[in-house]
């Protein structure tokens, strides 16, 4: 008997805007650009054909309408998202009959973050790791969502969703009375980097503690999904995902439990096939993955508390090989399946 299955989607759509409407730096869409956009959006998600789909890089609510009004998928979906103004924001689209019972954006990073380490003192074996770090906002907020799956009679647990969109590696640009200075100046795109790395790591941890606080000490499933902008072995997604064991020899008890690990589709897809590679961004002729789904124990096959066994992981990124492609997306979006299948 066939298992019912659910999917998900992280989908980077790079500036969905309306004609006219600005994004960075003044740009805009004609209403040609515009509509061939939200046509390419619509035809990218009818062919994913997801239950679960989280949307980055959105301007304009009004465009994502647009897009769900395409044949296929209009009335088939509950949409969340919010006007950001001058700003990009995340989105989630959830396929009926599985129901949206939550949604909020969270901007500012939780209290319970402490960026901080004061200078060791009485210890000189003890290095000096003194620093501080004063950022306490993300700077795209973060989605979280309550998500009741439907299979047929079945009982089954809310799924907490968070869909994220770090900063990426651009280098930040300095604020003038420093870039001014010319000992500054001619080191600034390496400070800009730095700057953007830390504020990449700073988002990474204030997510975990979201994610922490979600799942830890209960069996609440969680998936995190985005694009994190970093690499799946990168510092980024190991603080993120907290690095939970996996089961790799039959005699093997580990991944039995991962109270607050998040699993990466992309291993269980390495896992399970044999593949080289994959990638979902290209920049500077530069091919990474940037965009992740991550998943808790109840979604990994060999966790005691698994309630969907995974199925599969798609990467739609033939686009990004044709260079008028990033008129549409500059990122692949990636697929993960998963079967209803609680362990027993």
């Amino acid at each position: 008997m066939a298992r019912s299955k659910l999917s998900f989607v992280t989908f980077n759509v790079k500036n969905l805007q309306m004609a006219g409407k600005p994004m960075y730096r003044g740009n805009t869409y004609t209403s040609a650009e515009a509509q061939s956009k939200i046509d390419w959006t619509a035809l990218a998600l009818i062919e994913l054909d997801a239950d679960i789909i989280g949307f980055q890089e959105l301007w304009s609510p009004k465009a994502l309408e647009e897009v769900f009004k395409a044949p296929g998928l209009a009335d088939k979906y509950e949409l969340a998202m919010k006007d950001f103004g001058n700003s990009i924001g995340c989105a989630l689209a959830v396929r009926k009959p599985h129901k949206l019972t939550s949604k909020k954006w969270i901007r500012d990073f939780p209290k319970e973050l402490v960026l901080k380490k004061r200078k060791p003192t009485g210890n000189d074996n003890i290095p000096d790791y003194k620093m501080s770090v004063g950022i306490d906002y993300f700077s795209r907020a973060v989605l979280q969502a309550t998500i009741q799956p439907v299979h047929g009679t079945k009982k089954v647990p809310e799924i907490t969703l968070f869909n994220a969109h770090f900063k990426s590696k651009l280098s930040i640009q300095l604020d003038k009375e420093e870039s001014r200075k010319p000992t500054v100046k001619a080191h600034s795109t390496a400070i800009g980097s730095a700057l953007s790395a830390i504020r990449r790591t700073a988002e990474a941890a204030a997510l975990r503690v979201l994610v922490s606080k979600a799942s830890k000490g209960n069996d609440n499933p969680v998936v995190v999904m985005g694009d994190l902008n970093d690499n799946q072995l990168s510092v980024i997604a190991s603080i993120v995902s907290q690095d939970p064991s996996f089961r790799l020899g039959v005699v093997s008890r580990r991944g039995a439990r991962a109270d607050v690990g998040l699993y990466a589709v992309a291993a269980l897809q390495e896992y399970q096939s044999m593949r080289d590679v994959y990638y979902t961004h290209i920049y500077d002729n530069k091919h990474e993955s940037l965009d992740h789904i991550l998943v808790s124990e109840q979604f990994y096959d060999h966790s005691k508390k698994r309630v969907w066994a995974f199925k599969e992981m798609q990467v739609v990124n033939d686009h990004l090989d044709r260079h008028d492609a990033f008129e549409v997306s500059d990122h692949a979006p990636v697929k993960a399946i998963f079967e209803h299948h609680p362990q027993r």
